[in-house]
Formats: structure tokens, C-alpha cells, sequence
């Protein structure tokens, strides 16, 4: 009977890192932190378990999600969902337009009053049907303010994204059945 070799922990490659931070926008994976200040790289599928150094299995944790994730606080699922929306808004938007999603998502009055200079600042948002905006006041002096919201679809979403739960991302990320 021929016995397995285990798998080694090997450190990582200086690209295969840069490129998962890149991927989180050099942030924790984790919406409800998203800390910039350390961040570790966690192997979504540990090493013990067969999990390779591929940067599709890794992610960028600060210290503190990183040890509530081994402590179990966070769900693998949790971990999982995070994971599959940083790819998915790292390849849609920039990490501006990912930070502005959350900060809209903060807005105590669920919605953020602007110039249409700022405007510009959400179109990412606006043309993915994640944000909405609509002309708020206008005093007939040049100055025009308008009110920008999340969606539905983006509160939908960043709740998906925020509660880690795997079932509401793809809900979300499901294609309507009326739609073609």
C-alpha cells in the first residue's frame, strides 16, 4: 500500500500574494472590516486538508478575522461567500467603486445628497443596477443636488455579501427565470 505524502505549508510566492491582495483591494475580505493595516493571506481550504497555494483558495484576512475564522466565529461558508464576492467585484469594479458599495450601504438615511460631479463618482454603480439616482433639488442658481441609493439589487447583495450566507449570494447572483 503506497502512503501519501502530506502536504507541506511552503511560503508563499511574493506574485501569488500581491495578487491576492490586489484581488481585496489590499483590505480584509471580511465586509464588516475591511482593515487595512495588516493583512494575512488564509488558505480557504487549509493545506492539512489537501488545500493548495493557488490563489483561488486563498484569501486576505486581517489578523483578527483571520483568528475568528480558526476559532470558528466565522463560517467556512462565510469565508467561501467573501471570497466569491471580492473576485467578483475585483473584476467588475475598481476597489474605489467596491468601497463606495459599502459606504452607500452605511448611509443612515439610506441615501447620499450630491452635485452631479459626484455624481460620476457612482456611475459604476448606477450602470450595474446596484445603485439608483434621481434628480433631488434644483433652485434654479446652478445648483443641481441629486440623491444616490443602493438598489434593491445592491442591497440585496452587500446583505448576501455581509451575512456570509451562501444561499442569498446566489440568489442574488441568479439570473431571474422571466429574464433571457
Amino acid at each position: 500500500m503506497e502512503t501519501k505524502k502530506p502536504i507541506e505549508r511552503t511560503n508563499l510566492l511574493v506574485k501569488i500574494r500581491s495578487q491576492v491582495l490586489t484581488e481585496a483591494g489590499f483590505r480584509c475580505a471580511v465586509p464588516t472590516c475591511r482593515g487595512i493595516l495588516a493583512l494575512d493571506i488564509d488558505h480557504i481550504w487549509q493545506v492539512s486538508s489537501g488545500g493548495s497555494n493557488d490563489p483561488a483558495n486563498l484569501i486576505a484576512l486581517c489578523p483578527t478575522c483571520h483568528a475568528l475564522r480558526h476559532r470558528g466565529t466565522i463560517s467556512e461558508e462565510a469565508i467561501f461567500v467573501y471570497k466569491s464576492m471580492i473576485v467578483s467585484l475585483s473584476h467588475a469594479f475598481d476597489t474605489g467603486t467596491i468601497d463606495k458599495l459599502i459606504f452607500l450601504s452605511k448611509m443612515p438615511d439610506d441615501f447620499l445628497a450630491i452635485s452631479g460631479d459626484g455624481v460620476l463618482q457612482f456611475s459604476g454603480l448606477i450602470a450595474a443596477d446596484l445603485a439608483t439616482v434621481r434628480m433631488k433639488a434644483n433652485n434654479k442658481r446652478m445648483l443641481v443636488t441629486y440623491e444616490v441609493r443602493l438598489s434593491e439589487n445592491g442591497k440585496h447583495l452587500v446583505n448576501a455579501w455581509r451575512s456570509g450566507d451562501r444561499t442569498a449570494l446566489e440568489t442574488v447572483l441568479a439570473p431571474s427565470a422571466g429574464s433571457t
